[in-house]
């Protein structure tokens, strides 16, 4: 249970979600940029351009702009933001956090809360995959990539969930995981 004060000072923002949230996504705008930018740097940049390019920016304010957020505001700054896109339910296109204790925190809770919620899925790799297979988060069999996806994937050998794919110039491994919606 949350005490009283801290209560207070967290705030979960549904931009996308709930209408009167939309106008904190200008105001958050470059607070969200940054943080998932530092976020991929580890991964060679967001959406397959190189960490640190023009590209890589345009790209994420692009994310920014056309993506439904889940984001936890402390004391008036986020700590940990979720985007996503509609496709098959909700798809978790980028996470981060601002890199404290109480933002890894934050950003726990949110991934917590789609699973327990089953509310969302994306691809994963490196640490949130590790992180979301200690969670207990299902893994979808990469041969359902191209129904999810639409996109054409290479199946790891050996390993039923595991795929690479092209993303801008470079070759990623990537596991599904989550709660897609099918019909």
């Amino acid at each position: 249970m949350l005490s009283f004060s801290t209560f207070l000072n967290e705030h979960i923002l549904s931009i996308g979600f709930n209408p009167a949230h939309e106008k904190l996504r200008e105001k958050h705008r470059q607070e969200i940029h940054d943080m998932i930018r530092k976020s991929y740097e580890s991964e060679k940049g967001y959406g397959g351009h190189a960490s640190g390019s023009e590209d890589e920016s345009k790209e994420i304010h692009d994310a920014i702009s056309k993506s439904n957020i889940k984001a936890v505001r402390r004391d008036g700054k986020i700590t940990a933001v979720n985007l996503y896109k509609d496709q098959h339910g909700r798809k978790s296109i980028a996470s981060a956090q601002n890199g404290t204790e109480q933002g890894k925190k934050d950003w726990y809770k949110l991934k917590h809360e789609d699973h327990t919620q089953k509310r969302a899925w994306g691809e994963v790799s490196h640490k949130v995959l590790h992180i979301q297979n200690k969670m207990g988060v299902p893994k979808i069999p990469s041969s359902r990539a191209k129904e999810l996806l639409g996109k054409d994937v290479t199946p790891t050998p050996g390993d039923e969930h595991e795929y690479s794919r092209k993303i801008g110039k470079e070759v990623y491994q990537k596991t599904m995981m989550g709660h897609p919606k099918t019909s």
